[in-house]
């Protein structure tokens, strides 16, 4: 079989079928993008057909590869997705607890510049604590301290208004007054008595149960003593008030210490170990820090 275009000698062999193919070849040529063939046997002419581009053509089908995870090569893989995640989790939980904790830093900032903004306005005198066996006076009236005055019409934790306390007209936001990481929804939260602030002050400035009045003066306290810190969350009983003996210990949300700002208005971490240190102590020191005694306490 020869196939090609028909020219030449081989006309006059065609005879009268040349015709017939030159009408094809035109139909071919003007066929809207089709393509045809001609087929020329030893017996004569025999026109090609003509086929669509968008005809369906046999075509070999592709080799499928054999190439498949055995269940070991999972596992495997598992595996070690598995020992990844336990590398990176605590990296990154470390990592969002330290962002966290520089807000404590900032609000326990400003809780100690408060002292310092009221000390200024009023003969160098701290706020009161909200020592709780000094919230009322001996007359019935409710003393205003730092974080609230005391609500004696109402029961529970209804009586500690955050809005009612001398700070308030300083920070003017109730996030300033809480750790970000002290949940509502904690189990323990709702045994509370106060439940409008994290943070408590350090009750030196009223001698702690001697209850100084009025409270001292700013100027007598150790700049470097600690003011205010993060009160020990699995302890509720301790949220009774707004103020705390250093005994009654730190948040243990920040893993290997605890937020607490400084007379002289700055605000520093310090570890577990170094602040129950000062705790056992029997003489004076950053903790107990109560000028008026030789143990600060």
């Amino acid at each position: 079989t020869v196939a090609g275009e028909v020219s030449g000698d081989v006309i006059p062999a065609l005879g009268g079928d040349v015709l017939a193919f030159d009408d094809r070849a035109l139909r071919i040529q003007h066929g809207g993008g089709k393509r045809g063939f001609m087929q020329i046997d030893s017996d004569g002419f025999r026109g090609g057909g003509i086929h669509s581009r968008s005809s369906k053509r046999g075509i070999r089908p592709r080799c499928k590869s054999n190439i498949a995870f055995t269940l070991i090569e999972l596992l495997v893989v598992i595996a070690i997705i598995g020992i990844l995640a336990a590398l990176l989790l605590p990296a990154l939980s470390g990592a969002k607890n330290k962002g966290l904790m520089m807000t404590d830093v900032s609000n326990l900032r400003q809780q100690a510049l408060s002292i310092h903004l009221y000390a200024s306005d009023n003969a160098d005198s701290m706020p009161w604590p909200n020592w709780l066996a000094g919230d009322v006076a001996p007359n019935g009236a409710a003393r205003q301290g730092w974080l609230y005055t005391m609500d004696t019409n109402a029961s529970g934790s209804s009586r500690f208004k955050v809005k009612t306390g001398l700070f308030w007209s300083y920070l003017k936001s109730e996030k300033m007054y809480r750790c970000p990481m002290d949940y509502t929804n904690a189990p323990l939260f709702s045994l509370r008595g106060q439940q409008v602030s994290s943070y408590a002050m350090n009750g030196a400035v009223v001698g702690y149960n001697r209850i100084v009045v009025p409270t001292l003066k700013l100027g007598v306290m150790n700049p470097d003593a600690v003011a205010f810190w993060e009160t020990d969350e699995e302890y509720p009983g301790y949220f009774n008030d707004g103020a705390n003996y250093p005994a009654e210990g730190v948040s243990l949300r920040h893993l290997r210490g605890a937020v607490n700002s400084r007379f002289d208005g700055s605000a520093s971490f310090i570890k577990f170990d170094i602040w129950y240190d000062q705790v056992a102590e029997t003489n004076k020191n950053q903790l107990w820090c109560y000028p008026e005694s030789d143990n600060g306490r």
